[in-house]
């Protein structure tokens, strides 16, 4: 069986990234290019500084990993025209660093991966909020992200919470707002990464478990006030209880069956 290529793909993407920013990468600069979670980057990066020559440090108060052989590369813009995993010539850059037979093979490895480990669930919020706040005008306050994301309030405030602890996001206390490692998001490459992303029954679990909540309270109130109806206003209480029922299986499936909820359009401020 033929060792994995994913590990190297993140290996050499951190490694030409740092390349071009002094010698620093931040696990969340390769989200754009990859649709992985944070964790499997950070697993591959953390075995790559049990070595002499990467070591990870926090700076700016984010994490971030140090390629040694790099720190004395002058900063440049990030855009390959060669695969960086078989250095073959990229048709177009448009935040695509993998040539079509290697993309493939990589996704082919997180498809296996998916059925035995979680990182699609994590993977879908995580390139949510990085392109949320790449995208929307500074300041970028939790309120502003939430009335973008498919997460409601509260699940926003503690995805957040959880990126600022990992060291993957930093809060502004006097501006209410958050900021992330210096990175580009494009509309075209998140697209594509969540589409990939949602493929997977873990991606969509938790949106589906917050539909289900909706739909059976929805469908318990217009019981409720069936019944209520049909108490009050001395209805049959068969035609009224038949009524209800129908109503509420009708709101039930179409709320169930409903399309995932789409990320508003981000218009330049």
């Amino acid at each position: 069986m033929s060792e994995p290529i994913c590990p190297v793909v993140i290996e050499n993407l951190a490694e030409q990234i740092s390349a071009t920013q002094g010698g620093v990468v931040h696990a969340s600069q390769l989200l754009p290019y990859l649709p992985v979670n944070i964790g499997l980057i950070d697993q591959v990066l953390n075995r790559m500084a049990e070595s002499d020559h990467v070591a990870r440090h926090a700076v700016s108060d984010l994490s971030a990993y140090v390629f040694r052989d790099s720190l004395c590369k002058s900063p440049c813009k990030f855009a390959p025209s060669k695969c960086v995993y078989s250095n073959e010539s990229l048709d177009s850059y448009e935040y695509s660093v993998l040539a079509p037979i290697i993309r493939h093979k990589v996704e082919a490895e997180l498809k296996l991966m998916a059925e035995d480990h979680v990182w699609p669930s994590e993977a879908v919020w995580e390139h949510e909020l990085f392109y949320l706040i790449d995208n929307l005008p500074a300041p970028v306050t939790t309120s502003t992200i939430a009335g973008h994301s498919r997460l409601p309030l509260a699940k926003v405030e503690q995805r957040l919470k959880e990126l600022k602890q990992r060291g993957d996001l930093e809060y502004h206390a006097e501006l209410k707002s958050w900021t992330q490692a210096p990175s580009r998001y494009p509309e075209a490459a998140y697209a594509r990464n969540d589409a990939f992303i949602r493929k997977f029954p873990g991606a969509i679990k938790e949106e589906f478990e917050n539909r289900l909540r909706k739909a059976l309270g929805t469908s318990f109130g217009i019981l409720a006030l069936s019944f209520l109806l049909a108490i009050t206003a001395k209805f049959p209480f068969p035609l009224v209880a038949l009524g209800g029922s129908a109503l509420a299986l009708i709101f039930f499936m179409r709320i169930i069956k409903a399309p995932a909820k789409q990320i508003p359009a981000i218009y330049p401020s």
